[in-house]
């Protein structure tokens, strides 16, 4: 049994020490909500993070695909390219051929010409009432102009052959100018997109530098509250003691 003496020292000691746990707790509750709010400052930073990340695999994805249309419209555009110069290539040719032709059958005017006059004329022969005369020098015209595109015909046909290919190759220029337009289109969207994605990278980087700084603060706040934590167990401990004494 303790004396009155050793009673009034335990009671000291239990007030003391309560005091001392007291005041531990208060400071290990501060120290837990602090290691709580960067905790929250932490997940709120990954949040962003995981969120810009699959921003990034958007861009990415789009970029991709439009890299991919770029380069579709080029091989696309030089093809055509190539097709046009070919057709350019067999014009003159065809042009060429033509000279050669109109220049042998000795015709100076164009044929095109020679065949809408001759219909004129063999119309005014059936329709128009005339003199013996008048028909009979009417058909010697008909007659040598017949004579003169029967020798054309072949300049007609490179002619018309020659006007096709002049045809085609100005819906190709047309359409390999769409091509052109497309390219520089898709290249500036994906342009753009990388620019976009390389700024949404960086911003990463800055939080993942942001992140690391609240997981190393974290550690620290930890690392803190361990001798508090130890020293409040320590004091809780004598304090059962003296009152288990009492």
């Amino acid at each position: 049994m303790l004396s009155p003496e050793e009673k009034t020292q335990f009671n000291k000691q239990a007030d003391e020490l309560t005091q001392e746990v007291r005041k531990l707790r208060t400071r290990l509750h501060e120290l837990n909500e602090q290691k709580e709010k960067l905790f929250d400052q932490r997940n709120h930073v990954s949040k962003e993070i995981s969120e810009l990340i699959k921003n990034v695999k958007g861009i990415r994805s789009e970029r991709d695909t439009m890299t991919s249309e770029v380069k579709l419209s080029k091989e696309e555009r030089e093809k055509l390219n190539d097709d046009i110069k070919n057709a350019i290539s067999d014009a003159k040719e065809l042009q060429k051929k033509r000279d050669e032709l109109q220049a042998k059958s000795g015709l100076k005017e164009d044929p095109r010409f020679l065949k809408r006059e001759l219909e004129r004329l063999n119309y005014k022969i059936e329709t128009e009432a005339m003199s013996f005369e008048k028909e009979t020098k009417m058909m010697k015209v008909i007659k040598d102009m017949k004579k003169k595109l029967d020798s054309a015909k072949e300049v007609m046909a490179v002619s018309d052959k020659l006007r096709a290919l002049s045809r085609e190759i100005d819906r190709m220029k047309a359409i390999a100018n769409q091509a052109h337009e497309k390219v520089r289109m898709s290249a500036k969207v994906s342009q753009e997109k990388h620019t976009g994605m390389m700024e949404v990278s960086h911003k990463i980087d800055e939080l993942k530098k942001k992140e690391d700084e609240f997981n190393s603060q974290i550690t620290a706040k930890k690392a803190e509250m361990q001798p508090v934590a130890e020293e409040l167990d320590g004091k809780v401990k004598q304090l059962n003691d003296i009152k288990g004494k009492l």
